[in-house]
């Protein structure tokens, strides 16, 4: 079968559930790339050597297609993500059409975990400031932008989890939020996170000038060109919506919370991120006790 159309098959399952739209939409474009390095060739020709040299192309000679023309080699994470699109593509391939899969010893791309840099006191601050005040008068969105950041930081849940949320899914009262599993529920899965008293109280002001099934009624461009925006205005630079997502879990662990219990309220199906962060966390109390220790200090 040639190449083309073993995609094609693999793209048609992955359109009818196996794979969330967003990722299938993903893989379409790898796949493209990868049909046109490689040719449009019997599958059961292609080898494991093809695949490695596909990577090595991938990392040193192809050249992006970005907004703005960044031509930049690409990032581990996305040579991440081609891998995972390879690995996807010939489980389907072996499981369906019955070959032996090429990609049974394909190496995963190594790299390092990107830097997580949480936001700090005096940045949250500014940004929650930031949102009720403007350069003429009070900002209409300002109870909105100032719910969105509060909830955020203080359930460390995913952007697309929180696009998601109805009104019905928060519940003032208990502070409870329902987060609802996202297609497929590979990545994002159901679960119930908790909002603490002026997380809650900010919700309800914006309940309270909001008329809509969806909880903010915003998508994901336009909260990301608000926050970015946001930013500049009271100087925090590089505001991105998952910095919250990692200032949470980094202040749950520094507060006392444990591993386990992280992991559930992040939805992370291991705890391979959340260990990222316990470094992270272990790494901050190790300097404030050479900062703080008194024989050291005294000089003992």
């Amino acid at each position: 079968m040639l190449l083309s159309r073993a995609i094609k098959g693999y793209l048609l399952d992955a359109a009818a559930g196996e794979l969330s739209s967003s990722t299938a939409k993903l893989y379409r474009y790898y796949l493209g790339i990868f049909l046109g390095y490689l040719g449009d060739v019997e599958i059961e020709k292609i080898m494991g050597e093809d695949l490695v040299e596909y990577l090595v192309y991938l990392r040193t000679d192809y050249k992006p297609n970005r907004p703005g023309g960044d031509t930049s080699p690409l990032s581990y994470s996305s040579l991440d993500n081609h891998w995972k699109c390879q690995r996807s593509f010939w489980g389907w391939c072996e499981r369906i059409l019955e070959i032996e899969r090429p990609d049974k010893y394909l190496p995963r791309p190594r790299g390092k975990i990107p830097e997580v840099r949480p936001f700090t006191q005096d940045e949250i601050k500014a940004l929650v400031e930031g949102c009720s005040r403007g350069r003429k008068a009070r900002r209409p969105t300002g109870a909105r932008d100032k719910a969105i950041i509060m909830l955020m930081l203080d359930t460390g849940i995913r952007i697309g989890e929180l696009l998601r949320l109805r009104v019905s899914d928060v519940n003032i009262e208990s502070g409870e939020v329902y987060i609802r599993p996202f297609e497929s529920s590979i990545k994002s899965k159901s679960r119930t996170v908790f909002m603490g008293k002026a997380t809650r109280r900010v919700i309800w002001i914006h309940l309270s000038e909001h008329d809509d099934i969806s909880l903010f009624g915003i998508k994901y461009q336009a909260i990301r060109m608000v926050l970015k925006r946001l930013g500049e205005r009271v100087g925090v630079e590089n505001v991105r919506p998952h910095r919250f997502r990692h200032t949470f879990a980094i202040q749950y662990l520094r507060n006392g919370g444990d591993v386990f219990t992280l992991q559930r309220l992040l939805g992370h199906s291991s705890l391979e991120m959340v260990r990222h962060y316990l470094r992270l966390a272990d790494a901050d109390a190790e300097d404030a006790h050479r900062k703080a220790s008194p024989v050291n200090g005294w000089g003992l």
